[in-house]
């Protein structure tokens, strides 16, 4: 099947996401005293299968005390990591296009942090041989790996939809992108005729309604791979154990907290074995959930505990962007509304330190900032010392991301130099930030820039049809993106 590379989609490239998983403090303050990587000291960070690398290239540009690293096979996704580091003058990355095993075999660092965000799922058994094989070989001891996989039971019931397509575009004819929308349409099909498969399995429907709202790159990497391996937690831990791997923490703040709030469950369900058997735990908490992916860090032996930094927090939305109720993971979780609030209010003048904030938001305040951390409305902040350095590297990738906007709508993220990490920012957003940043008004530029293009925003989902209507539709969002983003945006030093 033509576009196949090892069984790896090549043919169609992958999409221009940023993962926030693969931030190294957030990953930092998940690990505490067991973290690898201290605010201030030089660290050496890879990502194996990197896409089209902007994640890795927003890290490179906000942490310039830290060297990334990185690999793909697709020659277009190291094309475009390079045009990243180039174009913001990001000494401190380094991509190549070789396998996992060429890659190990070149020169490189032993590494604080690996990541690998999908690409577990994605690829076959002599790969993940070599992933394990590198880790073991370039992992320093107390290392982390953090991993993105799909996981099982989560998606035992979708797996005989997407087996289906796969034989469909195995079949088809014309590009790769020809045959994915004649998979689906055959999934339609089989729906239309109430297939038993549908009926008895009818989250399969919703699913489906889901991918037919998805482009196609998203669609050839996550589904159209002939290598495309859920698994059980259990069986990723014992492929990992030969490295000397052992399951750390979850990754997301939002699966923290749900794993607190199933202690009890897992130990009613698994007694004794789930208490003594960690492992066994995490199988039982995926039977639970349900959930699809897994997100992991997983630490190497030998490691040395050092004294815990003071955590301070950023905030990442405004006060009008918290909810009385979420599920941010599988499980709803009730809001403490007015400490939560109050916290939120506070940080939009800038980070504070934990103590401070507690000191100010009384007795839910240890629960209002678990809960905006698991709600992505809050992350660690750096301390200032190194803030400059970090500006100057965010300033001049986040100039390249605003120029980029201009043409295309990809890389939905800015860096900031007080979080080390990114800040998810839509195309209309950049574009009025270019607007402001040329001294213009910010809603005649972006009309200006997508009237010349051709293209309008949409509104309840359908085109606009005429230009005023466009004009006032983006005024109506700059007025919100004024009051309610810009100063998030100022206060984590992503606007200058």
């Amino acid at each position: 099947m033509r576009g196949w590379t090892d069984g790896y989609v090549t043919e169609i490239g992958y999409t221009y996401s940023f993962h926030a998983e693969l931030q190294p403090w957030p990953l930092a303050d998940a690990l505490g005293a067991r973290s690898p990587i201290q605010p201030g000291q030089p660290f050496d960070y890879c990502e194996l299968g990197f896409g089209q690398g902007f994640s890795l290239a927003l890290l490179a540009a906000a942490n310039p005390r830290g060297r990334f690293w990185g690999n793909d096979i697709n020659p277009d996704h190291v094309a475009h990591a390079r045009w990243l580091a180039d174009g913001a003058g990001l000494p401190n990355l380094t991509v190549s296009p070789l396998g996992f095993a060429d890659y190990a075999d070149t020169h490189l660092p032993s590494f604080d942090i690996v990541a690998l965000h999908g690409v577990w799922s994605w690829v076959g058994p002599q790969q993940r041989t070599e992933i394990v094989a590198f880790l073991d070989r370039h992992l320093k001891p107390g290392g982390v790996v953090y991993l993105g996989y799909n996981v099982l039971p989560g998606w035992a019931q979708y797996l005989p939809l997407r087996e289906v397509m796969l034989a469909s575009a195995r079949r088809g004819q014309g590009s790769l992108a020809d045959r994915i929308a004649g998979s689906l349409a055959l999934a339609e099909r089989l729906r239309t005729q109430e297939a038993g498969y549908f009926r008895v399995n009818p989250t399969v429907s919703t699913r489906l309604d889901a991918l037919l709202e998805r482009p196609v790159d998203y669609l050839a990497h996550e589904y159209f791979n002939e290598n495309w391996h859920p698994t059980y937690f259990t069986d990723l831990a014992a492929a990992l154990a030969p490295a000397g791997l052992h399951l750390a923490a979850q990754a997301r703040a939002a699966d923290r907290w749900e794993e607190e709030a199933l202690k009890e469950a897992i130990l009613t369900v698994g007694g004794k074995g789930a208490a003594d058997d960690p492992e066994f735990a995490e199988l039982l908490r995926d039977f639970l959930t349900n959930r699809p992916f897994r997100r992991d860090l997983f630490i190497a032996k030998g490691g040395v505990e050092r004294r815990a930094l003071e955590r301070s927090w950023a905030a990442l939305g405004h006060p009008r962007d918290l909810p009385r109720r979420a599920t941010p993971a599988t499980l709803p979780i009730e809001v403490p509304y007015d400490a939560a609030h109050a916290a939120l209010t506070a940080l939009q003048a800038g980070p504070m330190t934990h103590a401070a904030l507690l000191a100010c938001l009384g007795d839910q305040g240890p629960a209002a900032l678990a809960v905006l951390a698991a709600l992505d409305l809050v992350a660690p902040a750096l301390p200032e010392d190194g803030l400059a350095d970090r500006r100057e590297g965010c300033d001049r990738l986040n100039g390249l991301l605003l120029a980029d906007a201009a043409t295309a709508d990809r890389m939905p993220a800015l860096a900031s130099p007080v979080t080390g990490g990114g800040i998810a920012v839509d195309r209309v957003g950049k574009l009025f930030l270019a607007g402001l940043a040329v001294g213009a008004d910010p809603v005649l530029h972006a009309f200006g820039t997508l009237e010349t293009a051709g293209q309008r925003v949409l509104r309840d989902g359908k085109p606009i049809t005429t230009a005023q209507r466009h004009k006032v539709e983006l005024g109506e969002r700059w007025e919100s993106f004024a009051k309610r983003r810009l100063p998030v945006l100022h206060a984590l030093g992503a606007v200058p």
